[in-house]
């Protein structure tokens, strides 16, 4: 459980009932202007304000002077335009004024939930300023300042609503890692929306599908971690099993930080003579492979050494960026729905929470990624021809077939004039000696058979990528730990129980079985009147049902700044499921 205590002494220990309803000085309004919005609940008026409410009252204003307390550094990283202490001055006092200018923070659960989702975003490096805010928050609180806390909780909160709305316009910026630069516009959403606050309301926006409070505790311990040593040039080459390791006590030192190895282990490694890759090392390297995604033979290569050298404070960023990643993800739902994790090589059909399908996948290559976006599956092929796609037929089949004329026999393919215009044009007709891939006018199909690229059968969707789930006859690919293989579509390693699954989904009794379809050998398409959701996700840090970190290899990049930007494309997020 994530310890709020360490962080903050003696949160609003004792707190004190506050109104901000002053004539000048503090909170007020113009008399006979109490109207209460419909959704706006009434304040609690056990509450006594610090001045009674009198209908002679003059017009005043929200006293922000009470935030002079400290130096308001934040806004001018947060909002450099607003002319103005905080972010959302005029939201802020409209809030207040809803609220009869009572306190909004009085419930200390809230604050702490607040500031524990607030420091969710701060993780993530990508709010510039939001860190020196939530500072500012705790000083406040550790200065028991009521009630300059209570406006700067206030503006802070329209700050944290602002940025859940720009993520959700703009979800590549998720993958990018771009600073995210909002505007302090009021007219994009109003107050009444938000307030008052209320424990539903701030559940509402914690992430979704994921055990918040345990991450956030993963997070915290990673930052307050010293520093470790270990470097790549200390694990070169291949250590094998019963190899020396001459940086032992530092791979010892980062297997214990991250729970790969017990504290009893690591006194009694770390008191060898000499360290090897053997007994209790070699199973906490184990541990540490299954833990990242990585095969699990105690060797350390290339791939493990660049998951075990990584510095503890990039370890929770990606964490925290994983976090909003998922507020992303569309939320389970009753009935069931795919995810496909890319960096993960994984499928899993979800339902009500749970895990009821899955099966190893292969993902696109890193110089071609699958698209993220999400949509449903509509249409099932048995048996399909393939369509070679534009790319494929560009930088792999036309090459092939300039180095042999064999090529498209063996591999059962035939060359069509267009896809509209399916006219079947021989082969020895061209002349593939001066054929140039960029410009050949002509298309490839792959008739269907047990050779076919697509397996015997393939899952269509809505997408603009030409992207769909299908089987494959090269089944000793799933064999490999590394599985990003493909040119962009997904290849399960369970496309048959995928397509039972599927077939059962849909409670018809019309449809022939998938056996039936796969032994006529005929092109079969099974239109689906219940569609199967399906997101393509990229998630490479989460916290398991064991509690336990699960990281994965960033494949594509987009854990970490690019130099080059990442081709908007393929993180488009685009939902073609409605």
């Amino acid at each position: 459980m994530f310890n709020h205590k360490r962080i903050v002494i003696q949160r609003f220990s004792t707190l004190v009932a506050l109104s901000f309803f002053i004539s000048s000085s503090a909170f007020a309004v113009e008399s006979g202007v109490f109207s209460v919005r419909s959704s706006i609940d009434t304040p609690d008026f056990s509450v006594k304000p610090l001045a009674p409410i009198n209908a002679n009252l003059p017009t005043s204003h929200v006293d922000w002077s009470y935030l002079d307390a400290i130096t308001v550094n934040s806004s001018r990283q947060l909002c450099p335009n607003s002319g103005s202490t905080v972010c959302f001055k005029m939201l802020a006092e409209q809030a207040y004024a809803d609220n009869y200018f009572y306190p909004l923070w009085q419930n200390p659960e809230q604050r702490r939930e607040f500031e524990l989702q607030l420091k969710s975003v701060v993780d993530t490096g990508m709010v510039t300023g939001l860190e020196v805010r939530l500072g500012e928050l705790y000083r406040l609180d550790k200065y028991n300042d009521q009630r300059a806390y209570d406006l700067l909780a206030t503006d802070s909160y329209f700050v944290y609503r602002t940025y859940l709305n720009t993520i959700q316009r703009n979800r590549t910026t998720l993958f990018t890692l771009d600073p995210v630069n909002f505007s302090v516009q009021p007219s994009s959403f109003g107050a009444q929306h938000y307030f008052p606050i209320t424990m539903d309301k701030l559940t509402l926006t914690r992430p979704a599908n994921i055990p918040f409070e345990q991450s956030m505790s993963v997070i915290e311990r990673l930052q307050q971690l010293p520093p470790h040593s270990l470097t790549r040039s200390d694990l070169k080459g291949l250590i094998r099993k019963g190899d020396a390791i001459v940086a032992g006590k530092e791979l010892a030192k980062v297997l214990f930080d991250l729970n790969d190895m017990t504290e009893a282990e690591y006194t009694f490694i770390t008191q060898m003579p000499t360290i090897t890759n053997s007994g209790t090392m070699l199973e906490a390297i184990k541990r540490f492979q299954r833990r990242n995604g990585l095969a699990d033979d105690g060797i350390i290569g290339a791939a493990t050494t660049a998951q075990l050298v990584m510095p503890y404070t990039d370890i929770a960023r990606r964490v925290a960026v994983n976090i909003q990643r998922f507020r992303n993800i569309n939320v389970i739902d009753n009935q069931p729905h795919i995810w496909v994790n890319i960096p993960d090589y994984m499928l899993k059909i979800f339902e009500q929470g749970n895990v009821i399908f899955e099966s190893k996948v292969i993902v696109g290559r890193t110089s071609r990624p699958t698209n993220l976006f999400s949509s449903a599956i509509n249409t099932m092929v048995v048996n399909p021809t393939w369509n070679v796609p534009e790319t494929i037929k560009r930088k792999d089949v036309i090459p092939k077939v300039k180095h042999s004329r064999d090529y498209l026999t063996a591999h059962n393919m035939r060359i069509l004039n267009s896809w509209r215009d399916r006219t079947e044009i021989p082969a020895d007709q061209i002349d593939w000696s001066s054929v140039n891939p960029k410009t050949f006018p002509h298309e490839f199909q792959q008739g269907p058979g047990p050779s076919n690229s697509l397996g015997r059968v393939k899952f269509l969707m809505p997408n603009d990528y030409s992207i769909y789930l299908h089987d494959t006859p090269a089944r000793g690919l799933f064999n490999k730990t590394k599985r990003n293989l493909s040119s962009g579509c997904v290849r399960v390693e369970k496309a048959y129980d995928l397509a039972n699954f599927i077939i059962d989904f849909q409670k018809r009794k019309n449809i022939e079985s998938f056996n039936a379809m796969l032994k006529d050998g005929d092109l079969d398409t099974v239109r689906l009147s219940q569609r199967l959701g399906v997101d393509f996700v990229y998630l490479t840090a989460w916290i398991d049902e064991k509690n336990t970190l699960q990281m994965r290899e960033d494949i594509y990049g987009y854990d970490s700044p690019q130099k080059e930007a990442i081709d908007s494309q393929f993180i488009s997020m685009k939902n073609y499921r409605r």
